[in-house]
C-alpha cells in the first residue's frame, strides 16, 4: 500500500509545498511470501491551503481519508466537492489528505488495518487533529474501527458509504455523514418511460461485495414496480468475457451498467474503459447509476455523483466550523443523486429531451446559433428588440394619450361634482373676470340660471355698487398675487343682507402664468348674530354665577343634613338591634323557664287535690291512717320536686338578668372567660329553636377579665349567629368550637371556628365591612361581623382575624388585653354600633313584621335619598358611557322580569341593584358614599313596601313603569326626565309607606 500526504502552506508574498511521501510494504502471506509488491510512488494533488495568519478565527485541522487512489474519477470527483465546498473557508483550514488505495492494494485483515491505522495517528500525532473525514467504505470501516484508541471522542464525517442510514449509526457516538444509494427505482421508473416497450434490462456487475449488496437492493426496487423487468445478470471476471456475452445476445433489451470487470492485465477497469466497451459491444441503450460513467457510452440516468457526495460533507464540516453542534445536524444525509443525461446517446436513440425528467442536466449538447455566431446573432438580436420596443413605445404613447385625456376629462367631472357638494357658494373667473366655472350653491345663492352666469362679469348679478367693490378687489388680488380674505354685506334674490367672508386666490399655471381667480363665499350671518347674543348672555353672565353658587351653597347644606340625618338613623338602627338581641334573649329564657314552671305547677295542683280529698275525709270522719300515710309519702316526693323545678326556675332567672344586664349596659366588672362563654352558648342554645349548632368549649378556668362583658358576649353572640346562618346554612346544624389560652405578653387569644362550608377567597378582604353580606334579601344585614370587628378594636382594644378556605370551616382568632382600656362616655354611640346582628328571618329594620319602621327618622331617610336618586340620575345620564349602558340594561332587565314573579325577595334584590347601579354610575363621590349607606339601611323598610305592593297587581304595575320610565330617560341621554321620573317614584314609594303606617295604626 502506498499513501501520500499532501500540505500546502499559504505565507503572506509567496507560497511554498512540501510533499510527504511514505511507502508501506505489505507482505502477501502464504504462497506469495516469495513475492513482494513494492511500490514507491509520490501521488501529487491539490490540497486545502492552511492560514499560519488567523486574526480574528479559529484554526481546525481536519484529517481526510479516501479509500481509493488519486486518479480514480470517483475520487477524484468526491475530493474536488470537498475542495468547492470549502472554498470560502480554505484559509482557516488545515487539511491533511490520505488515499489508502483499498482497489490496488486492498488490506489483508485486521492486523494490517491496524498497522494502517496505527501509522496515520503517528504520522499526525503532533497535529491537533479535529474531525476525521473518510470517504467510501474501506476508509470509513478503518476509521470507526481504531478511532476509540487511536483519535478518543473525535468526530467522525463520512461521504460514499454504501446504503447506510440512521439506524446503522444509532448507536455510534458522534458519527454523521452522507449516504451512497443508488435510487434504483427512479432509474428503473425512468427506463420504463422512455423505453416503453422494453421488458428485459441486462444487469453488467463484478465480483465485488459492493454489487451484490446493491443487486439485492436493484432486484427489491425492480420487484415494486408496477410492470417489473426480466432481469439478466452479467458477472464475470474479466471484461473481455462480458463483452462476448453481451454480442451474444440477441431481441430487445437495455443494459444497466454496475459493475467494473478486469481488464487483460488483471486489473479493475477504469470506469470510461469499462463504458465505452460496453456501449462498443452493443446498439442498445446503456444506463447506469454513477456519474463516473457518464460520457463514456451511457445514456444516463439519476445518477449518484461524487461531487455531489463532496459537497454535501463539504456542507456539514461547514455547519460544524459555524458553531452548530453536532447532535444538531442529521446523522445520514440522503444521497444527493441527481438526473444526468448524454446528449450524444440520447440523440443516437431518438429520445427527446422534453421527455426526461424536470431538472435534467445534459450534457454535450451541440452549440446553438448563438454560441456560434455570438457577435451577428446578437446584432440581430439587438434590432429586432430594438424594433418591438419602438412599436411597444408607439402604442403605449397612444395608450397614455388616450388615457390622459379621459383622466383630463374625470378630472374636470370630479372638480365640478366636488364643486358642488360643496354647500358654500364656489366660482372661478379668467383673467378677465368672467365667470367660467360655479358650483350649484353659487347659482342657488343668486338665484339666476347657470346659463345666465358664465361667461359674464359681476356686472350681471350684483347692483352696480358692489361691482364696484369686486372689480377693485379682484385686480388688486391679480395685480399681488397670493390669497385675499375679506368680509362684506350681499344682498341676496330676496334683498335681504347677508354677512359674507370671500375667500379668493390666484390660480398659476406650472410655467407661472396666471390663469385667474378662484373664490368661495362663506355665509357668517348666522355666526355673527349668535355672537351678538353672546355677548349680551355675557352681560349677565355674573348674575347667572352667583345664583348658581347660592344654589350650590343651599344644596351642600342640605346634604350636610342628609349626612347629620343619616349618622342618627345609624344610632337608631343599632338600638334596634340591640333591643331585637335582648328579645331574641327573652323568647329563648320564656322557652326554657316554661319547663320548670309547669312543671311546679303540675306537682302544686296534684298537690292540691291531695289535700282536698284528704280534708273531706277528715271533715266525714272517714280519715284513716292509710291515706295520712300516702298522702306524706307523696308530699314529700312532690315538694322535693316542687323544690328542684323553681331552683331550676330561679338559676334561669339568674343567669339571664346577668346577661341582660351585660347586654343593655357598658358595666365594667371582674368576671371568668369560661362563665361568660358558658353563659353566651346556654343562650344562644336556648334562642334559636331548631338546627342548634353543637358546641366545644376549651376554656381554662383560670382565664379572667377586667373588661365589659355584656362586648364580649355580644361578639360570642354574633359569631355564633354568623356561623348558624352562613357555616351552616345548607346543611347539618355542624359544631362550633370556642378556645381560649394566655399569651406571655399578659393578652388572651380566643378562637371561635367551626367546621361549615367556609368562605370564598374573593369576600374574605370586605368580611368586616358594614353592610357587607352574602345573604343579602335572606336574613343578613351586614352588620353582624362589622359589629365584631367595632367592638374587638374599639372597646376591647383588641384584634381580630379570620381564616378560611372554603369547604374547611372558618376560624375567627380574637386577641384581647386581660384588663380592656378605659371607654370615655362620649364615645358611648360608637361602642354601642356593636349591637347583636339579628337571626335569620328577623325583619332588619324593625322588630316585627308587621311593625312599623322604628326608625323615627324614616321621612329624613327618605328625603336623602330622594335627593341622592334623583341627582344620580341626572349625572348618570349626563355621564353614562357604552360600558355603563351595558351594565344598567343588564340590570333594569333582571329587575323587569323579577316584576314577572311572586318572589318577594327577588324583587327586592333586583330594586335595590338597580338604584345602586344609577348612583354608582353617577361617578360622584359624594352621591355614592351617601347612598351606598342610606340604601342598604333602609333595606328593611324597602322590604316591607315592596312586599305589600308586590301583591296588588296595580301597584306592581305602576313600580314597573315607575322604574322603566327612569331607565328609558337615562338611555335617551335626557338628564331632567331622569331626575323628573326618580322623584316621582321616590313620591309613590312615600305616599305607600304613609297609607301602611296609616293602616298598621288603625
Amino acid at each position: 500500500m502506498i499513501r501520500g500526504s499532501w500540505r500546502q502552506q499559504s505565507r503572506k508574498g509567496g507560497s511554498a509545498t512540501a510533499l510527504t511521501c511514505s511507502l508501506a510494504l505489505v507482505a502477501v502471506r502464504g504462497k506469495r511470501l516469495a513475492r513482494l509488491l513494492l511500490a514507491v510512488a509520490c501521488l501529487t494533488l491539490p490540497v486545502a491551503s492552511i492560514a499560519d495568519e488567523r486574526p480574528g478565527h479559529a484554526h481546525v485541522d481536519i484529517l481526510v481519508l479516501h479509500s481509493y487512489h488519486q486518479g480514480l474519477p470517483w475520487t477524484d470527483s468526491e475530493q474536488d466537492g470537498l475542495r468547492v465546498g470549502l472554498a470560502e473557508h480554505l484559509p482557516r483550514l488545515g487539511l491533511f489528505i490520505e488515499y489508502l488505495d483499498a482497489l490496488r492494494f486492498p488490506l489483508r485483515g485486521p492486523d494490517a488495518e491496524a498497522a494502517a491505522a496505527q501509522r496515520l495517528a503517528e504520522r499526525y500525532a503532533s497535529m491537533h487533529i479535529e474531525y476525521l473525514v473518510a470517504t467510501d467504505d474501506p476508509a470509513y470501516r478503518l476509521l470507526l474501527a481504531h478511532r476509540d484508541r487511536l483519535w478518543p471522542g473525535i468526530p467522525i464525517l463520512f461521504a460514499g458509504v454504501n446504503n447506510i442510514d440512521s439506524r446503522d449509526i444509532a448507536h455510534l457516538d458522534r458519527v454523521a455523514g452522507v449516504a451512497e444509494r443508488p435510487d434504483f427505482f427512479a432509474n428503473l421508473a425512468l427506463i420504463q418511460s422512455l423505453h416503453p416497450k422494453v421488458d428485459r434490462l441486462v444487469v453488467v456487475g463484478d465480483e465485488t461485495r459492493t454489487f451484490a449488496s446493491n443487486r439485492k437492493a436493484l432486484e427489491d426496487a425492480n420487484a415494486t414496480l408496477a410492470r417489473p423487468f426480466t432481469v439478466e445478470v452479467i458477472v464475470r471476471h474479466s471484461l473481455r468475457d462480458v463483452l462476448a456475452e453481451l454480442r451474444s445476445l440477441s431481441g430487445d433489451f437495455v443494459i444497466f451498467l454496475m459493475g467494473r470487470p478486469f481488464d487483460d492485465e488483471d486489473r479493475i477497469g477504469a470506469e470510461a474503459v469499462v463504458a465505452e466497451a460496453v456501449r462498443g459491444a452493443t446498439r442498445h441503450a446503456v444506463y447506469s447509476a454513477w456519474s463516473f460513467f457518464l460520457g463514456h457510452g451511457i445514456v444516463g440516468g439519476k445518477l449518484v455523483s461524487g461531487k455531489e457526495q463532496g459537497l454535501a460533507l463539504a456542507g456539514l464540516l461547514t455547519d460544524l466550523y459555524a458553531g452548530k453542534a453536532l447532535a444538531d445536524l442529521p446523522r445520514v444525509i440522503d444521497s444527493p443523486n441527481r438526473y444526468l443525461f448524454d446528449y450524444t446517446e440520447l440523440d443516437r436513440l431518438g429520445l427527446s429531451g422534453h421527455s426526461l425528467p424536470p431538472g435534467s442536466v445534459v450534457i454535450n449538447r451541440p452549440a446553438s446559433i448563438w454560441d456560434s455566431y455570438p457577435k451577428t446573432f446578437a446584432a440581430s438580436l439587438a434590432v429586432f428588440v430594438f424594433l418591438l420596443a419602438l412599436l411597444a413605445l408607439q402604442r403605449r404613447n397612444l395608450r397614455v394619450k388616450q388615457a390622459l385625456s379621459a383622466e383630463i376629462e374625470k378630472e374636470l367631472v370630479l372638480v365640478q361634482a366636488l364643486m358642488n357638494a360643496a354647500p358654500f357658494p364656489m366660482f372661478f373667473k379668467d383673467v378677465a373676470l368672467r365667470y367660467q366655472r360655479i358650483n350649484d350653491a353659487f347659482v342657488a345663492f343668486l338665484g339666476k340660471s347657470r346659463e345666465e352666469i358664465i361667461g359674464q362679469t359681476a356686472s350681471a348679478v350684483a347692483p352696480p355698487a358692489q361691482v364696484s367693490v369686486y372689480r377693485s378687489r379682484d385686480e388688486d388680488l391679480l395685480a399681488e398675487g397670493g390669497r385675499q380674505i375679506y368680509e362684506t354685506v350681499v344682498v341676496g334674490p330676496q334683498q335681504a343682507p347677508r354677512d359674507v367672508v370671500f375667500h379668493k386666490a390666484v390660480v398659476r399655471l406650472p410655467d407661472g402664468r396666471v390663469e385667474g381667480i378662484v373664490g368661495a363665499m362663506l355665509d357668517v350671518s348666522e355666526l355673527r348674530r349668535s355672537e351678538r347674543e353672546l355677548r349680551e348672555l355675557n352681560e349677565h353672565l355674573e348674575q347667572r354665577v352667583a345664583g348658581r353658587t347660592a344654589d350650590l351653597a343651599q344644596s351642600n347644606v342640605r346634604l350636610q343634613q342628609a349626612v347629620d340625618s343619616l349618622a342618627l338613623a345609624q344610632d337608631e338602627l343599632v338600638r334596634s338591634e340591640k333591643l331585637a338581641s335582648l328579645g331574641s334573649m327573652v323568647a329563648g329564657v320564656a322557652h326554657e323557664l316554661n319547663t320548670p314552671i309547669g312543671n311546679a305547677l303540675t306537682v302544686s295542683t296534684a298537690m292540691q287535690n291531695k289535700r282536698n280529698a284528704l280534708a273531706a275525709e277528715l271533715t266525714q270522719g272517714v280519715l284513716r291512717k292509710s291515706s295520712l300515710d300516702q298522702y306524706l309519702s307523696h308530699g314529700e316526693s312532690g315538694f322535693a320536686m316542687l323544690v328542684r323545678n323553681l331552683e331550676r326556675a330561679a338559676r334561669l332567672i339568674t343567669n339571664f338578668k346577668e346577661v341582660a344586664v351585660d347586654q343593655t349596659s357598658d358595666r365594667r366588672r371582674r368576671f371568668r372567660l369560661l362563665d361568660t362563654v358558658e353563659e353566651c352558648v346556654h343562650t344562644f342554645t336556648a334562642g334559636v329553636g331548631a338546627r342548634v349548632p353543637g358546641f366545644q368549649v376549651d376554656v381554662a378556668e383560670s382565664i379572667a377579665f377586667d373588661a365589659y362583658p355584656g362586648a364580649l358576649g355580644q361578639i360570642l353572640l354574633n359569631l355564633f349567629e354568623n356561623a348558624r346562618v352562613h357555616a351552616f346554612a345548607d346543611g347539618a346544624p355542624g359544631t362550633i368550637r370556642i378556645g381560649a389560652q394566655a399569651l406571655p405578653d399578659g393578652n388572651v387569644q380566643i378562637s371561635v371556628g367551626d367546621n361549615g362550608k367556609g368562605i370564598a377567597a374573593d369576600a374574605l378582604p370586605k368580611i368586616f365591612d358594614p353592610f357587607f353580606t352574602t345573604r343579602l334579601g335572606q336574613g343578613g344585614s351586614g352588620l353582624g361581623l362589622a359589629i365584631v370587628y367595632r367592638l374587638v378594636t374599639k372597646k376591647l382594644g383588641g384584634k381580630i382575624r379570620i381564616s378560611s378556605e372554603p369547604g374547611q370551616g372558618a376560624i375567627f382568632i380574637i386577641e384581647l388585653p386581660a384588663t380592656a382600656p378605659e371607654v370615655d362616655s362620649g364615645d358611648e354611640v360608637t361602642a354601642t354600633h356593636a349591637a347583636w346582628a339579628p337571626p335569620a328571618g328577623m325583619n332588619p329594620a324593625g322588630t316585627g313584621a308587621g311593625d312599623a319602621s322604628p326608625l323615627h327618622l324614616r321621612d329624613e331617610l327618605l328625603d336623602i335619598r330622594e335627593l341622592v336618586e334623583s341627582r344620580a340620575a341626572a349625572a348618570t345620564t349626563r355621564r353614562i358611557t357604552d360600558a355603563g349602558r351595558r351594565r344598567l340594561a343588564d340590570v333594569f332587565e333582571r329587575l323587569d322580569k323579577s316584576f314577572s314573579t311572586e318572589d318577594a325577595e327577588a324583587q327586592v334584590a333586583c330594586d335595590l341593584a338597580f338604584h345602586m347601579a344609577i348612583i354608582d354610575l353617577s361617578v360622584d363621590p359624594a352621591l355614592q358614599k351617601v347612598g351606598a349607606a342610606v340604601i342598604p339601611l333602609m333595606y328593611g323598610h324597602m322590604r316591607r313596601t315592596l312586599t305589600r305592593l308586590m301583591p296588588d297587581p296595580e301597584r306592581r304595575d305602576t313600580l314597573r313603569r315607575q322604574h322603566r320610565a327612569i331607565y328609558e330617560a337615562i338611555i335617551a341621554g335626557d338628564p331632567d326626565s331622569a331626575s323628573a321620573a326618580a322623584a316621582a317614584h321616590m313620591a309613590y314609594v312615600r305616599t305607600q309607606a304613609d297609607r301602611r303606617e296609616e293602616t298598621a295604626a288603625s
